[in-house]
């Protein structure tokens, strides 16, 4: 099995979205089971551009290899942001794969590793590729999953949906749900029934689309006057984060909430440590109930954490311990169980008891020794 590893992103890095941080996991762990690993990402200068290093905004030290790609990003030009979307996404394409073609000649007889079809194409005839699809392909994507499919690839679906979508192109197709740093996500808290801790850590919406997480906490200001706990969010953006804040700040209950924006993985880890139930009220749409695998719910159940997540299929699809569902959009439904969960400590302690017996199964090493045992013929 080849021994060198390239893991591409066609995006901004480093960034606040998540599939950053899936990328550099998933380089982390390739390099320590010991293969040769380089991420590579273009060069980018627009007014989302985090003008500082993978090493310095992740705090991790890395040790693997990371090449940042000399590239125009022509997406700060004032012409670019006032073209209709169908431009936009034509090149888009365009340079995905001008972005791809320039790295051609020094990618060969390696494993490529991207969540975009666009870019593996061009390194089809040298390499070994791994697709990982983590989102709704559009018609682009889509073609080009295709054109992958005769080329020594394997397709990894992170939901079933995805992967019964994958197998019907590519039989050689694996399920593959996300996984994370187990050694950072790990049980750290003992539950104290006479102050839970009731948290929700991620971004407030993505690509605009609101993530839940308002309503979720008018429900909770709600059965604050029933049961007395204890609310951290950790996220934004910050006026997202500032919206919720003025709901709170017109209650009563502001003593019970705690506000902290985004940090580094390794404390975020030791923040959600110390929740007893973590929140993931999303909404329903396309992306999100048939594609997205979220990090965060892995995140929670490695670190002991109870789960209380709306009913999207992909979130029902993920059979581990410390599950909870609430009828997506019903927020009277949510206040429901989420007064279910913190009036039975028994409970919650239980499922608690049964996360910890299974955090091996939600480690990105084990998941990446899969994948590399797929890949072989």
């Amino acid at each position: 099995m080849k021994k060198k590893i390239y893991v591409l992103v066609y995006g901004r890095f480093p960034t606040e979205k998540a599939y950053g941080v899936h990328a550099l996991n998933q380089a982390i762990s390739f390099s320590e089971l010991g293969y040769d690993v380089t991420l590579c990402y273009p060069k980018t200068n627009n007014e989302k551009t985090i003008k500082i290093s993978p090493e310095e905004y992740y705090k991790k030290d890395i040790r693997f290899k990371l090449e940042e790609v000399p590239f125009l990003d022509i997406t700060s030009n004032k012409f670019f942001v006032i073209l209709p979307s169908i431009f936009k996404k034509f090149l888009w394409l365009v340079r995905s794969l001008q972005w791809s073609f320039i790295l051609r000649n020094r990618i060969a007889d390696s494993i490529v590793w991207s969540t975009n079809p666009v870019v593996l194409y061009i390194h089809r005839k040298t390499n070994h590729l791994i697709f990982e699809q983590h989102g709704q392909a559009k018609y682009i994507q889509r073609l080009f999953i295709y054109l992958l499919r005769k080329h020594n690839s394997i397709f990894v679906g992170t939901t079933k949906y995805s992967y019964v979508n994958l197998k019907k192109v590519k039989k050689k197709s694996i399920l593959l749900p996300n996984a994370v740093n187990t050694d950072l996500f790990k049980p750290k808290h003992t539950s104290d029934a006479s102050n839970l801790v009731v948290g929700y850590a991620g971004m407030l919406e993505t690509y605009d689309v609101d993530k839940g997480v308002f309503k979720s906490v008018e429900a909770i200001l709600s059965l604050l006057k029933e049961i007395d706990f204890t609310v951290v969010i950790i996220g934004g953006p910050e006026n997202k984060l500032n919206e919720i804040r003025k709901l709170v700040a017109k209650s009563k209950y502001e003593n019970n909430f705690t506000f902290k924006d985004r940090m580094s993985q390794s404390e975020l880890a030791d923040e959600i440590s110390n929740f007893d139930i973590g929140l993931v009220p999303y909404p329903k749409n396309t992306h999100m109930n048939k594609f997205a695998s979220p990090l965060k719910i892995f995140e929670y159940l490695a670190s002991g954490v109870v789960c209380l997540a709306s009913d999207l299929e992909s979130h029902t699809d993920i059979k581990f311990e410390g599950m909870n569902y609430f009828k997506n959009g019903d927020f009277n439904d949510f206040k429901k169980e989420l007064k279910s969960l913190l009036s039975n400590p028994e409970s919650l302690k239980e499922q608690k008891f049964l996360l910890a017996e299974q955090v091996d199964k939600l480690s990105i090493n084990k998941r990446s020794e899969q994948l590399i045992d797929f890949l072989r013929p």
